[in-house]
């Protein structure tokens, strides 16, 4: 029972922390000062990458970015200031400034081993490149459709409510879990956005899968905070306050996209948790479904929050939707005695 009135009596701590994330995300970023690689007159760059590349990037609006490349196993990843990108072969579009249209292309022309081809394209906000998004998104809609129509394997990721999926997915062994993952990996809060916005989601979540094997404490928060490449908002903060005029905007706009990131995956570590209570026997899968389903649904409003009340409101509810699940572990407890 100690380690639950411990686990409990922490709760205020970590959701302390959240509410102060939540109200420092006013100020800091990503972004880069120092000159490096850009377009200047040139609409597209080549690049040869072995392992890792690394190098501070400019637009033709002379905004700057810290990109990074890393190739492993054939697979390529690009962080390109806050935004984060698993590639796939051919076109890979980035919207910068949340207006529908692509700003960037990272056009993935090979891969193999830890030795990758990538061309990055100026796009030029094209009024058609809109329509490249969507279209994208229908193609990948209708793989979707296809995975989930025709392949006998796919349990859970088929049903038609969140409530129902999440029951699934607890219901699962362990190996039938990875099996499901593998034919279709969709989580709960990434199925609530399209384009490119549902790819970044995707990617985020499996960059923070290794966090999965420390501890929970510091060492799991740590390894999360790298996969999102947030520092500390007072390093956030000091980074941002060297830049000046649109590049500072952006660099705010970032430390803001990490902050609310870093908030979502620590709803998602205290599903985590849920799930690993109801695994030692501690809370019934009813109360842990009904926390899940909860949390997947304000992770959704948080992302549709337009304030930082809303957004407050939302930190508040899970609060008190953990509260909730672990007075009910106590109880247990104290009944079993």
């Amino acid at each position: 029972m100690g380690k639950v009135v411990h686990t409990y009596a922490i709760i205020v701590l970590v959701f302390s922390f959240l509410l102060s994330l939540a109200y420092a995300a006013g100020g800091g970023g990503g972004g880069s000062s120092s000159s490096g690689l850009g377009f200047g007159s040139r609409d597209s760059i080549f690049i040869l990458i072995n392992g890792e590349y690394s190098e501070k990037f400019s637009l033709k609006n002379n905004t700057k970015y810290d990109l990074k490349v890393n190739v492993e196993d054939s697979n390529a990843t690009v962080n390109f200031g806050a935004y984060y990108l698993k590639l796939a072969l051919g076109d890979n579009y980035l919207d910068l400034n949340e207006n529908n249209l692509i700003d960037i292309n990272f056009k993935l022309e090979s891969a193999k081993g830890q030795r990758a081809n990538l061309r990055i394209i100026d796009a030029k906000e094209q009024t058609q490149a809109n329509s490249s998004i969507e279209k994208n998104a229908k193609n990948a809609k209708t793989e979707e459709d296809k995975t989930k129509k025709s392949d006998d394997g796919l349990k859970c990721g088929n049903l038609n409510t969140l409530k129902e999926r999440v029951v699934c997915r607890l219901e699962l062994e362990g190996g039938e879990q990875e099996e499901e993952l593998e034919i279709y990996y969709l989580p709960e809060e990434c199925a609530a956005l399209s384009g490119a916005a549902r790819g970044i989601c995707i990617a985020r979540y499996k960059s923070v899968q290794t966090c999965w094997k420390f501890p929970i404490g510091e060492e799991r928060v740590s390894c999360a905070r790298k996969a999102i490449r947030l520092e500390t908002i007072q390093e956030e903060k000091e980074r941002c306050n060297k830049l000046a005029g649109e590049n500072r905007s952006i660099c705010v706009r970032e430390i803001k996209n990490k902050s609310y990131n870093l908030i979502k995956w620590r709803f998602y570590d205290l599903e985590d948790r849920a799930e690993d209570f109801m695994k030692r026997g501690l809370i019934n899968e009813d109360a842990v479904v009904d926390f899940v389903s909860k949390t997947e649904q304000n992770k959704i409003s948080f992302n549709e929050a337009k304030t930082k009340e809303e957004r407050t409101a939302v930190i508040l509810q899970v609060r008190e939707d953990w509260k909730t699940l672990a007075d009910k572990i106590k109880q247990k407890l104290r009944s079993s005695r």
